[in-house]
């Protein structure tokens, strides 16, 4: 799945423009309950301006009044040196991105640098999350042979009157042992186990 399929386009953001003031900018923010947003220019995606460093900066460098530190343009506080992605990325490459940074979002822009829209941790949770489904009729099989072991789990479980809804597989990182997590439709779970049992199949956990 592209991320395009999951981000908030940008005619639903809260965006701020470079030459708002820090007023307008933590007003939005706080009434949002926000953390952080992505600042414009135009249409052209800037950087982002963070809470956390507009309050830090005011706390331990600023020396001024309040009223005039919250005069100041957002443009003097933004982080400008954000990575960007483009819609047709992949939602695993997103993903990766979550995992080794300490971003909260991640922009989405075209070849014009135009802002599209945003992709959130929340909006790749939901989507891994469909891929698990529910608990419900799951079951978690390791095998080493993993070339055409799938087609053969999917044909029993067909033939045990099952229907696979999701799957997932993995390489645990050990011998080359596969983990396939399967959730099936089925109105007789147990026989569909027993089944891939009774072929040979490891079957670790069934819920």
């Amino acid at each position: 799945m592209l991320v395009k399929a999951i981000m908030v386009p940008s005619n639903q953001l809260h965006c701020i423009s470079v030459n708002d003031t820090l007023d307008a900018a933590l007003s939005l923010i706080e009434n949002n309950r926000l953390l952080s947003l992505p600042v414009v220019d135009g249409k052209d995606f800037v950087g982002v301006l963070s809470k956390q460093y507009v309050y830090e900066y005011y706390f331990r460098e600023y020396e001024g009044t309040k009223e005039d530190f919250l005069k100041k343009k957002v443009k003097e506080f933004i982080k400008t040196q954000i990575m960007t992605i483009d819609k047709n990325v992949t939602i695993e490459e997103a993903a990766a991105i979550f995992i080794t940074s300490k971003i909260r979002f991640i922009p989405i822009t075209d070849k014009h640098n135009e802002l599209l829209g945003i992709v959130t941790h929340q909006a790749i949770f939901k989507e891994y999350q469909k891929l698990f489904g529910d608990k419900g009729n799951a079951l978690t099989i390791y095998t080493y042979d993993f070339k055409g072991t799938l087609a053969q789990i999917a044909k029993n479980i067909a033939k045990a009157g099952g229907n696979i809804k999701n799957v997932v597989s993995r390489d645990t990182d050990v011998m080359g042992l596969q983990e396939v997590y399967i959730r099936v439709e089925t109105d007789n779970f147990k026989k569909v186990v027993r089944m891939l049992r009774e072929k040979g199949f490891d079957v670790r956990s069934a819920e």
